[in-house]
């Protein structure tokens, strides 16, 4: 009942033929954007890329680039476009597990289902955004849930991050270990807070900050999409609006790069300049040994006039 409820209010068509192996459409790249000439003008500059790293058979992360882009599971792949900032833009970002072929299908599940109330986003109301995000969560998991048991696996899910660019404004969600960073004048800032035991212990002084990153609770998670078995209703973790102005970036990004670079790497990669600042952060942690996949989407919110 509750599910039949979700999918009604977002819009998900209960008849529609959901493929044996869920996938979110992949679109052709679009052109870049040539600003006007007013140079008082902001857009948002947004990378991404993705890689299954150097010791992973496949690669379990998943990604929605506001419909432009949507991958399931690619083993590489990446791009870097403008956008206008006076329109609503949606990403996401996902991370699987599970083992098996699990951690893919729920990760494509994941970015197929915010793909489906991307529409509802841009046309809401910042106010209702965490309304159509706690949607968004208790679909993907109940989804999540149903086809892992469908294939007799009892573990499995995804994280997201998820950003929603609104009036000028970033509204950031997530659920997991996936993190967002925050990169301005007054350096970075990671906005999300791992939902691990590791955090979990930190908090009640079981671990120091040293002691529960080299702890076996470091990839715990406490919440993700899928934990949520009795399918009670998950909610969307929200973190503070950003005011996207002409030198913040944001940074979404799975613990493939979060175990791999420094917080000194990031935040010297993010305040450099490069074309595709997203596959420069991969790159770092491919060089640093690649251990896990990893995927990286940067905004940034630029001004000025721009050749093709």
């Amino acid at each position: 009942m509750l599910d039949n409820f979700i999918k009604k209010i977002l819009g998900h068509d209960e008849q529609q033929n959901t493929p044996e192996t869920p996938s979110a459409p992949v679109i052709m790249a679009p052109v870049n954007l040539r600003p006007g000439k007013d140079e008082g003008e902001l857009y948002y500059k947004v990378s991404f890329s993705t890689d299954r790293g150097l010791m992973r058979e496949k690669n379990e992360d998943s990604y929605f680039i506001d419909g432009k882009y949507s991958s399931v599971s690619e083993q590489s792949s990446g791009d870097c476009f403008l956008e206008l900032s006076d329109e609503t833009h949606v990403y996401g970002l996902f991370d699987g597990m599970g083992g098996e072929s699990f951690g893919d299908r729920a990760s494509a599940l994941a970015a197929a289902a915010l793909g489906d109330i991307s529409e509802k986003l841009r046309s809401s109301s910042a106010s209702d955004l965490p309304f159509f995000m706690n949607g968004f969560a208790r679909l993907a998991n109940n989804e999540i849930i149903e086809m892992l048991a469908e294939n007799g696996c009892e573990r499995g899910g995804s994280t997201f991050t998820a950003i929603c660019l609104k009036d000028g404004s970033a509204y950031p969600f997530y659920l997991g270990d996936s993190r967002i960073y925050l990169c301005d004048e007054n350096g970075l800032l990671q906005i999300t807070e791992d939902q691990t035991l590791a955090i979990r212990n930190i908090k009640s002084g079981v671990y120091t900050e040293e002691e529960a990153k080299n702890s076996p609770d470091h990839h715990k998670l406490t919440c993700f999409l899928g934990a949520d078995k009795a399918q009670l209703g998950l909610d969307a973790q929200p973190c503070l609006p950003v005011t996207m102005r002409p030198g913040v970036k944001l940074l979404m990004c799975s613990d493939g790069l979060s175990d791999m670079c420094s917080r000194e790497e990031i935040a010297a990669i993010l305040a450099a300049d490069h074309e595709n600042t997203a596959q420069a952060l991969k790159d770092k942690a491919i060089e640093n040994g690649g251990a896990d996949n990893v995927t990286c989407i940067v905004i940034e919110a630029i001004n000025g006039i721009f050749n093709s």
